[in-house]
């Protein structure tokens, strides 16, 4: 069976200019692919993604096989096919980040692109394969503000107070700005302060620009037109009645697979559309398997299984307190390292025998926590063997 992914939808529209076919909800994960990818060493001023695909290039040739394996994620092939693009090779990256603090348990990473018609998009990187990635992702069902959440604002209000500079001669002949020559002429004054301000992000990428955009300065929300949320988690009940989120709700969109699990757990409120995949189970959650057509993402609904799964951790989590969570998560966390699990396949690949005896070599644990793990690791497990079995047919 054929279908189309963002990497056919960079085939197909690669070559129509922003303004000619203006920029949708598939450029918008494609953005947020884009954080994934490692601009380390490459990023000291702003540049195109042309010229930063040759930098990157050059900085990957004097690179060990070992650290190209490290960075080598699947949005590289994304980044050299728009990188090529007409549409997208023109767009400037003028910020990256990319903090990682084991010591803190604390993941970050964004980049902020200037497109052609002056809006900023800031996107954020969501979870790696890397275990750092997953213990935050799970210290967010723990704590209402994590470390990653704090720089996500950060970032955001760091690259609002930063003046781009543009010259009124390139603004009105800059056909991207307005087909109106007035209009440009108004844009270059109002954008040398207040450009537009759209937040994307896939997985816990998605959750960071949500928070963001709820929790930055009042100035800066009001330069805000869209923020698009890619099956990343959501919030804390305390987030979700807040007024910082309640007023955030009309301009947030959230984007989920048939079979969601990050997308769904936690709380959320704000309108979403299901998308086919054409991966199973949680494996669904890799957003180069999702479908596209000429315009927006192929519709679909979401699975009961997937939703019964998501229903049956938040049960689980609600019957302990603070530090039973704490002590939970890091019990997770401590027996992954021990089994050399560092992503979600890595379960599929051992025998459930196993992990039960990993857990009882765990002395310090007490009967309840032991149980915990036993439950969830055990659920988790049996996730993992449907997509290995599915993959197999």
């Amino acid at each position: 069976m054929t279908y189309n992914t963002i990497h056919h939808y960079v085939q197909l529209r690669g070559d129509l200019l922003a303004k000619q076919f203006p920029y949708n909800e598939i450029d918008a994960l494609i953005f947020s692919e884009l954080a994934y990818v490692y601009f380390d060493e490459i990023i000291d001023e702003p540049i195109t993604l042309k010229e930063a695909y040759q930098k990157y290039q050059q900085r990957n040739a004097n690179l060990s096989e070992k650290q190209l394996q490290t960075i080598m994620v699947p949005s590289h092939a994304l980044f050299e096919e728009i990188a090529k693009s007409p549409r997208y090779q023109n767009i400037q990256i003028i910020a990256y980040v990319n903090d990682i603090n084991k010591e803190f348990i604390k993941q970050f990473s964004a980049l902020a692109l200037l497109l052609e018609d002056g809006r900023i998009v800031i996107a954020y990187r969501g979870t790696d394969d890397s275990l750092i990635g997953w213990h935050e992702d799970f210290l967010m069902l723990c704590e209402k503000v994590v470390p990653a959440q704090e720089s996500s604002v950060h970032f955001l209000e760091n690259i609002a107070s930063t003046t781009i500079h543009t010259t009124l001669w390139e603004d009105l002949n800059n056909p991207f700005l307005d087909t109106s020559l007035w209009r440009r002429f108004q844009k270059h004054f109002q954008y040398q302060k207040n450009r537009p301000l759209w937040l994307v992000g896939h997985s816990k990428g998605g959750n960071l620009a949500m928070y963001a955009g709820c929790f930055c300065q009042k100035d800066v929300q009001q330069r805000i037109i869209q923020i698009d949320n890619f099956d990343g988690p959501g919030f804390q009940d305390e987030i979700i009645h807040s007024s910082n989120y309640q007023k955030m709700l009309p301009r947030i969109h959230s984007y989920i697979p048939h079979y969601s699990f990050f997308g769904i757990v936690l709380g959320h409120e704000e309108d979403y559309t299901v998308v086919k995949s054409q991966e199973i189970g949680m494996m669904q959650h890799n957003a180069f398997s999702w479908h596209v057509n000429a315009n927006h993402f192929e519709k679909d609904e979401l699975s009961y299984e997937s939703v019964e799964f998501a229903v049956k951790v938040i049960l689980f989590l609600e019957k302990l307190n603070y530090e039973e969570k704490h002590q939970f998560v890091k019990a997770m966390f401590d027996l992954f390292d021990k089994l050399s699990i560092y992503t979600f396949s890595d379960l599929s690949h051992i025998s459930y025998k196993h992990i039960i005896n990993a857990i009882k070599e765990l002395t310090l644990l007490d009967t309840k926590t032991r149980n915990m793990l036993l439950e969830v690791l055990h659920m988790l497990w049996l996730e993992a063997r449907k997509i290995k079995k599915g993959t197999a047919q």
